[in-house]
């Protein structure tokens, strides 16, 4: 009989809990360039080749400020991109040599001046008539999907976003300049 008691104590904190939910959103609008990995660290010019497309835009101080700006205390927070040819990821991205290190391996996966279909005269659908940049930006593409995010999800505990020692939230542009447009959305109480 106590287990009873306990389990709908349980049922009707949840329901109260659901009347302090909230849900905000909000889309940031960013403009990357080719690169900026030598603006990081100018030792990193001798490693890079003219073809190297890897814009690195660090998202975590947005994203914290979007947050506390909701008055979220514990919840969740999604960040999506909306592109194909860039991706969002976790990681240690403020260190310039791993910045460089994977540009370099993605660089060897994925060469931009590879023979892709998508590149070529083969290519009929989703045909960029006013931006031809698109139609020759199959390694970016590969890239991006080698990444494999175009969302990420993060705890909100306290206010706070939930991070590791190093990790930070970052756009990865493989295919600037362009413009670029993230969304944030926020849930929790």
């Amino acid at each position: 009989m106590a287990f009873a008691a306990q389990r709908n104590k349980s049922a009707s904190e949840s329901r109260e809990s659901k009347k302090d939910f909230s849900v905000h959103y909000e889309t940031v609008a960013i403009d990357t360039e080719q690169q900026n990995l030598t603006k990081l660290d100018p030792q990193l010019a001798q490693f890079l080749k003219p073809n190297d497309f890897f814009y690195v835009h660090d998202l975590t101080a947005q994203l914290q400020n979007f947050v506390k700006s909701a008055s979220i205390s514990d919840g969740t927070v999604v960040a999506q991109i909306l592109h194909t040819s860039a991706t969002l990821a976790v990681n240690e991205l403020d260190e310039p040599m791993l910045l460089g290190d994977i540009t370099r391996k993605l660089r060897m996966l994925a060469p931009k001046e590879e023979n892709y279909l998508h590149n070529g005269p083969l290519r009929t659908v989703n045909l960029c008539q006013e931006d031809t940049h698109c139609d020759r930006n199959a390694d970016a593409h590969v890239k991006a999907t080698l990444f494999g995010r175009p969302s990420v999800t993060l705890i909100v505990r306290d206010g706070e976003l939930v991070l590791g020692r190093w990790q930070k939230v970052a756009l990865i542009e493989f295919d600037g300049p362009r413009h670029r447009e993230v969304l944030f959305q926020v849930s929790g109480r």
